[in-house]
């Protein structure tokens, strides 16, 4: 499986990324947000965009709309990482 780096950079804030080792039909940006921001977060697109979105926390039910948001406009991009050379 290919291994990829997923970074987020929210305007004006912080940058934060994470490397994710998944097949390549995989949703690599929902296992990224699950990973940096727990199980309960989801990635929303801003419309027209296929680089911004936000990123917002269910509450309670997981079938209720109710969410909060845990990010302001973001970036995001998905890149093939290299793994480190072992060092023997």
């Amino acid at each position: 499986m290919p291994l990829y780096r997923v970074s987020f950079a929210e305007q004006g804030g912080y940058r934060v990324e994470c490397q994710i080792r998944a097949a390549i039909a995989a949703d690599h940006l929902t296992l990224a947000v699950q990973k940096i921001w727990g199980a309960a977060c989801y990635w929303s697109w801003v419309p027209g965009s296929d680089t911004e979105g936000h990123v917002y926390e269910r509450l309670g039910d997981p079938d209720e709309p109710e969410a909060l948001p845990r990010t302001g406009p973001t970036t995001v991009e998905i890149a093939p990482a290299r793994r480190r050379p072992r060092v023997p």
